[in-house]
């Protein structure tokens, strides 16, 4: 029979076989109910081998120690074999009651490896099952846990924060950047200060200050999406346009005045309240003024050769229920950039769509406050709006229907026109910034969290002595910047969701200023290091850094034997004085016979004493042939009369005489 013949009836036979076999049927829930008993009878047999033998020892320590202190040990212990019985009775009945019930599903804790031999159970750990276990045992600190409590704080990054100092004067307004790699402050005192998170460490010290409006008040600051301009708005009508450094590159025309209608002038003609960019559009940004207008700018305009942009793309005028102009206090864009909308002065908040004629308002909340809005801020859907007012109050509007608001918070003390609110990055919490006066001295303020579902508070942080004006919550960071009357600032994080940042910098040592210090310590330095001792193109050896070069840098470095390199001579002067050097007389026979006959002529007049008898000796000649000026006044000249013979000193008169000190 061949091979293959065989495999196939060695296949058939063990077919046949494995037919004529039922199919074994296992009871899981039995064979694991088994497995638990088994094992609870194994720990409880252990627990009884290990209580006997701390029994025995306990017994034996007592007995080896004497006096009043064998009486002390003898009672600890039996304090503690009666805790240790009491504790093995309880936890033997209970593994009774669980081997008596081993179908329960409830007792899957008790499973697990063998306890180690000699293992005695802490009473103070186990907990009393009878009892009902306290929210108080469970939280290590002591304190009642709230679940919704820490799902707050585990949102909001304010863990730690940082001091940041802009100066004495409060903080107006504050910017981070797109990348969050940059902010910038501005305030009362004119100032707007840089701070780069790559340069800062945990001084929190900006890297520039400058002065773009020379002494008028920072009202607002806005980076672009790529945080190269920043827009600075102040007191002026004009807006001024910085680059990363701070350096202005461009500022808005200044309009006209005395023209009555606002449309017709190329800019705004008064104070410039708030200004913001485009969220989708890079070029185009926002601003509003106390002229009544709205003006929308892109930086396409700018012209180079007057570094202005020269007129606004685009107005919207601001009027009241009457038709009268009214004041845009605060102006935003929605997170679409399709809605363009204005907090005015008289309370009431104005919506445009972006792009058409802004004759008509498409949502208006006449009504909206009693008082000047100070910020609004469009929800993340696009469909409500958030606004806080002078009115101490911040509401939530639907934007369908202005007439009355969702929901309203009030009691929250304000005293700038800067303060702000604003939705976090998820849009789950809104916050605002308070300010309270209780005296003329004294201020608090808080920067307070709500739920953005109801307008319930969920977290508060209160400031003492100080309000706070200002603040945002960048979303890539996950970091909150809040501005204080002080001309402080608060920059708050949390580094389990918090990224770069003040993480990069709030680590770093301060550096010290050594510039008035002297350091007296030995510095060593490895001659071979230095450029001196470097091949300069050399052959052979020399190439090479060796003993032998080192030695003769160091002589040639040494007084004695450094060589003296002097100032080549100059080449000699072929023509006249030139440069500031003269040329040497004689050098020609002619000069040569010059100066010697002028030598020999002259020789009597050298050698002769007294210059006024040499000269009066040709005073007869001159006087006979005059030749210069004598010709020319010859007739109104008055005839010179010299002395001859000199006189002798006539006695001064009294009052000239000296007196003599006695």
């Amino acid at each position: 029979m061949s091979d293959d013949h065989r495999e196939e009836a060695a296949g058939s036979e063990s077919s046949n076989k494995n037919s004529t076999k039922k199919a074994r049927h296992f009871d899981i829930e039995a064979i694991f109910a088994q497995t638990i008993s088994e094992q609870q009878n194994r720990n409880a047999a252990r627990q009884t081998e290990a209580s006997g033998l701390d029994d025995l020892a306990s017994t034996s320590t007592a007995k080896e120690s004497d006096g009043g202190k064998a009486g002390r040990v003898e009672g600890r212990n039996s304090g503690t074999d009666k805790t240790t019985d009491s504790s093995v009775d309880r936890l033997s009945a209970k593994l009774s009651d669980q081997k008596v019930q081993p179908d329960d599903e409830d007792d899957d804790d008790d499973v697990g490896p063998a306890l180690p031999p000699g293992f005695v159970p802490d009473v103070s750990v186990v907990a009393d099952t009878s009892a009902p276990q306290s929210s108080a045992a469970d939280s290590k600190d002591g304190h009642e846990s709230d679940e919704d409590d820490y799902s707050v704080s585990s949102l909001i990054p304010t863990i730690y924060e940082t001091k940041i100092t802009h100066g004495t004067k409060p903080v107006l307004a504050i910017s981070f950047d797109g990348q969050g790699s940059k902010f910038v402050t501005g305030g009362q005192n004119y100032a707007v200060q840089f701070f780069d998170f790559q340069k800062m460490d945990s001084s929190m010290k900006p890297f520039r200050e400058v002065f773009p409006f020379e002494s008028h008040v920072i009202t607002s600051v806005a980076y672009s999406a790529n945080g190269e301009t920043l827009l600075v708005a102040s007191g002026e009508p004009q807006i001024r346009l910085l680059d990363r450094i701070g350096k202005q590159w461009a500022e808005t025309v200044r309009g006209d005045q005395y023209l009555v209608d606002i449309a017709n002038t190329k800019g705004h003609t008064a104070t410039v309240n708030h200004v913001c960019w485009h969220p989708l559009i890079k070029e185009e940004f926002l601003s509003c003024s106390d002229d009544g207008s709205i003006r929308i700018w892109t930086t396409r305009d700018f012209k180079v050769l007057t570094k202005c942009i020269n007129k606004h793309k685009g107005v919207i005028k601001t009027k009241g229920a009457l038709g009268r102009r009214v004041i845009p206090t605060t102006c935003a864009y929605s997170w679409d950039g399709k809605l363009i909308a204005a907090g005015c002065d008289d309370g009431s908040i104005q919506v445009w769509k972006h792009g058409q004629n802004y004759i008509n308002t498409k949502y208006l909340g006449r009504n909206a406050h009693s008082a000047p809005v100070t910020s609004i801020c469009f929800s993340p859907c696009g469909k409500k709006i958030l606004s806080r007012a002078m009115d101490n109050t911040l509401k939530l509007f639907e934007l369908a229907d202005f007439k009355k608001p969702l929901f309203e918070v009030k009691n929250l003390e304000t005293s700038y026109q800067q303060t702000s609110c604003g939705y976090s990055p998820h849009g789950e919490f809104v916050f605002t910034t308070t300010s309270e006066r209780p005296t003329k001295t004294s201020e608090k303020g808080s920067l307070v969290f709500f739920s953005s579902a109801n307008l319930e508070m969920v977290y508060k942080i209160d400031y003492d002595d100080v309000g706070a004006v200002c603040a945002t919550w960048h979303p890539k960071l996950d970091q909150i910047l809040v501005g204080l009357s002080d001309g402080t600032g608060r920059l708050y994080y949390d580094p389990r969701s918090s990224v770069r940042g003040a993480l990069l910098c709030a680590t770093r040592p301060v550096k010290r200023v050594r510039a008035t210090e002297i350091i007296k310590e030995e510095m060593i330095i490895a001659p071979l290091a230095l450029d001196m001792f470097q091949p300069r193109g050399e052959e052979g050896e020399e190439k090479e850094v060796t003993e032998w070069r080192i030695k003769r840098v160091l002589r040639m470095q040494s007084g004695r034997k450094k060589p003296q390199f002097r100032k080549p001579a100059e080449m000699p002067m072929t023509g006249h004085s030139a440069g500031g050097r003269l040329a040497k007389s004689g050098g020609t026979l002619h000069s040569y016979i010059a100066q010697e006959l002028g030598k020999s002529q002259n020789q009597t007049f050298i050698q002769d004493e007294d210059v006024r008898a040499s000269i009066l000796r040709h005073a007869e000649d001159a006087e006979r042939e005059p030749l210069y000026i004598s010709k020319a006044y010859k007739r109104t000249q008055p005839v010179p009369i010299f002395q001859e013979e000199p006189v002798e000193d006539e006695e001064e008169p009294e009052y000239k005489v000296r007196k003599l000190n006695k």
